[in-house]
């Protein structure tokens, strides 16, 4: 597999890790706990930023978690292929 797909891969886990998984974190959490203190979706996704900017590990690891993952299952199957 070329360096440009897993390039690819990695950064559509961090733009999921960035734009789409927040709102699903805010999503399951008004679901769960009740609607958010300082405000709605927008609002909880300007204390993310805000959280990243304060290099705040709960907000890096959201971010980076996906990524995380994707370069986690690369590895595997990159193993896995060599091996067998």
């Amino acid at each position: 597999m070329s360096p440009r797909r897993h390039v690819g891969w990695l950064l559509a886990a961090l733009l999921f890790g960035a734009l789409l998984l927040p709102f699903l974190v805010y999503c399951t959490g008004v679901a769960t706990l009740g609607p958010y203190a300082n405000g709605g979706p927008l609002g909880f996704y300007a204390d993310f930023l805000a959280d990243l900017a304060r290099l705040r590990p709960s907000a890096w690891s959201l971010l980076l978690g996906p990524a995380a993952l994707v370069l986690v299952w690369r590895l595997l199957v990159a193993y896995a292929w060599r091996s067998g």
